[in-house]
């Protein structure tokens, strides 16, 4: 079997010795989604895949879902999506690589969220361009009791988009507005695997708190996000190419550090993995 072997941050592990061709074979199948659960992100290094060979190993971890934008849709493979983040000197960057400079959680303006996420890199820049990651289970513990009695029961609407989010998302068609009506989610949500409770933000697409002011409701939102923000939570992946990374969007938020050279290429390839309702 492969060895998995823990990063020194607040999250993550590196899966050593697997052949991506063996994922979906059950014993190991169940030995990533053991480690996903446990460590919130693994790492799988090797070369770079086809769009069908990143769907394959996806399933791995469960059902591959399309995204809700068409645009970025590959083709014949839908499931996968093809993620552009070149920093262009004429203004054309894709507006989701600027908003992913923000702490976000996928798919959280669903019902039902992405239980993960899987990137896998194709082409990066020279330098810069690292992923960085946020344990929400060690955000949540780390909250004082007297806040977590407050926040206990609060659900909160989380939507395409938001006057909070500090960027615009890209726009959707009538179709895909009529997929993405306005949501509620716990702000407190337990791992359906570990038990474990985690603080469920997402800055880029969270609005408001149900039932209340929206002054109070900013404030509480800004002092939860001030806690995920301390450095003790996080863990930083540089990438190379031919990396897998699989994050769980269920006690996880990530952000991209916009670092690299203009005009370098990066391109990824990305599919979610069908998830169930946060409790």
């Amino acid at each position: 079997m492969p060895e998995i072997v823990p990063s020194n941050g607040a999250l993550g592990a590196r899966i050593e010795g697997l052949d991506r061709a063996t994922a979906n074979e059950p014993a190991v199948a169940a030995m990533l989604n053991q480690a996903l659960a446990e460590h919130l992100l693994v790492v799988v290094p090797g070369a770079p895949m086809t769009v069908e060979q990143t769907r394959d190993f996806a399933r791995a971890f469960g059902k591959p879902q399309t995204q809700l934008l068409r645009y970025k849709r590959s083709g014949a493979v839908p499931e996968v999506s093809v993620m552009v983040s070149t920093l262009m000197a004429d203004g054309t960057t894709d507006k989701t690589a600027i908003r992913a400079e923000d702490w976000h959680t996928d798919d959280s303006y669903f019902a039902t969220p992405a239980k993960a996420t899987l990137l896998h890199s194709i082409e990066i820049p020279s330098h810069g361009g690292s992923t960085w990651f946020c344990n929400m289970h060690s955000v949540y513990e780390a909250l004082p009791e007297a806040t977590k009695k407050r926040i206990e029961g609060r659900r909160a609407v989380h939507g395409y988009d938001t006057p909070r989010a500090r960027n615009r998302p890209s726009p959707r068609t009538p179709e895909e507005i009529a997929e993405t009506p306005d949501v509620e989610h716990p702000l407190v949500r337990t791992h359906p695997v570990t038990g474990r409770k985690a603080l469920y933000l997402n800055p880029n697409r969270l609005d408001r708190i149900v039932g209340m002011e929206r002054a109070e409701s900013d404030a509480l939102l800004d002092e939860l996000a001030d806690e995920a923000r301390k450095p003790r939570h996080h863990f930083g992946h540089v990438w190379q190419v031919g990396d897998i990374v699989v994050w769980d969007n269920r006690a996880t938020m990530h952000r991209v550090m916009i670092d690299y050279p203009m005009g370098e290429k990066r391109i990824m390839q990305r599919v979610l993995i069908e998830g169930d309702r946060p409790v």
